[in-house]
């Protein structure tokens, strides 16, 4: 497909400011160009040069029928309304293609926004949170999220100290130890 565009660009490029009489003319070497092709046709190649040799020969012969309907001396493809169509079309996917690559460029900062656990730098202390008993929420994520800028080293300290303040709860709230076994034996009678 590229190589057919390529091949109408070529030729529009080629007719540009051509009268008639030179479009006619370029069309029957064109038509020419075609048959002997078509005559030899032996591999692969030669098949793409037929297609090439076809798509030439009606780039030649659109422009000369727009020639006559556009009242045209000379060939400008700013006058083909064609072309035009052609232009917005290829400007409108453009621009598609430009939405559809911003679009997904934000969806993954969001991504990244929302979940900034994938950072390796804070893990240490997500992994302490968890261990705590916490889950953290999304607010806490993009709390977490915002200390990336300190240093691996002191993320590490504040993920010990939160371990720690939670053993230290534990160990504070756990019930004292009852002064009687938990089970007694039945005592004989």
């Amino acid at each position: 497909m590229r190589r057919t565009v390529n091949s109408r660009e070529a030729v529009r490029r080629k007719a540009t400011g051509m009268t008639r009489e030179q479009i006619t003319e370029a069309t029957q070497d064109a038509a020419m160009w075609e048959r002997h092709r078509s005559r030899v046709c032996e591999n692969h190649d030669d098949e793409a040069m037929i297609k090439d040799a076809i798509a030439r020969h009606k780039e030649w012969r659109r422009i000369g029928y727009v020639m006559a309907e556009e009242h045209l001396t000379t060939y400008d493809p700013d006058r083909d309304p064609t072309v035009q169509r052609w232009n917005r079309e290829a400007r409108a996917h453009e621009l598609a293609e430009a939405t559809v690559q911003a679009q997904a460029a934000e969806r993954a900062n969001q991504e990244q926004q929302l979940a900034p656990d994938t950072d390796p730098r804070i893990q240490p202390l997500l992994t302490a949170l968890a261990r705590a008993g916490l889950h953290p929420t999304e607010t806490d994520h993009h709390t977490v999220g915002r200390l990336t800028h300190l240093d691996h080293d002191t993320i590490t300290r504040i993920a010990n100290w939160i371990e720690a303040a939670h053993d230290t709860a534990l160990r504070r709230s756990a019930p004292a130890a009852a002064s009687r076994p938990a089970w007694r034996r039945p005592q004989a009678l």
